[in-house]
């Protein structure tokens, strides 16, 4: 069977039975996958409107899609998740995003927080956002995603603790004393969850008490502690166990 690509595009893009695609997803379809005229595409509209498409018109700049009828997805979770990912070495913030996205999380933000040991400025990281959008992209594509999770940062920890006390469910993980489980603190039909991991290095005594005293909850993951790029997952994982499935 051949690979028929997923494309995501504004509703604004769509009119009179017909989606116009072009950029660079105009670009793959056509230079990358060699599609065609004739050609079928999946198309969502990021409202949760899915729609079988055939490649109609071929541009010099991009290409109209004749849609077919609307088909609603439920894909999502019942609730949105925020994952507030302290900022990691290396390339392990593309491997959370991924992973985020592919288990449900309606957007990563990244954060500051007093032991990160990579410190990228906000020029620094803006020239990145781009390619974390594209993995978020991608992700949300490969696995059926009805919108593409959005990424957000660099925020600093007090931001981060401010979004999440205003959540209907917030926790920061942590590996110390003074935790509940995270099952002990979801509670019913929350619209909104949010949930802090640390960096490399953990979170500062001062971290932590500044989330006690936003009210916010500390939650342990269990008797092993995880690596901060494993973490997010197993907490979604979790989540989506104990109130999904």
């Amino acid at each position: 069977m051949a690979f028929i690509p997923r494309i995501y595009i504004g509703s604004d893009r769509i009119a009179e039975g017909r989606a116009y695609i072009d950029g660079s997803d105009a670009n793959h379809i056509l230079r990358v996958l060699r599609k065609e005229k004739g050609d079928e595409l999946h198309i969502c509209d990021m409202h949760g409107n899915s729609y079988t498409a055939t490649i109609d018109e071929i541009t010099h700049d991009g290409l109209y899609a004749l849609l077919g009828e609307a088909e609603k997805q439920n894909n999502e979770m019942p609730f949105k998740v925020s994952v507030y990912q302290c900022f990691p070495k290396g390339d392990k913030l593309e491997t959370v995003i991924q992973k985020a996205v592919e288990l449900g999380a309606y957007e990563i933000v990244a954060v500051m927080s007093e032991r990160c040991v990579a410190r990228p400025d906000s020029k620094a990281f803006a020239k990145r956002l781009e390619r974390l959008k594209k993995i978020s992209e991608s992700a949300a594509a490969q696995c059926g995603r009805s919108i593409i999770p959005e990424i957000r940062g660099i925020i600093s920890y007090s931001e981060a603790i401010k979004e999440i006390s205003q959540k209907d469910i917030g926790f920061i993980c942590y590996e110390g004393d003074g935790t509940k489980p995270v099952k002990e603190l979801l509670g019913d039909n929350p619209q909104s969850i949010g949930f802090l991991i640390g960096p490399e290095g953990g979170l500062s005594e001062k971290e932590t008490a500044i989330a006690k005293e936003s009210n916010i909850a500390l939650a342990g993951l269990g008797k092993r502690i995880l690596r901060t790029e494993t973490a997010s997952g197993y907490v979604l994982a979790g989540i989506s166990v104990l109130m999904e499935m």
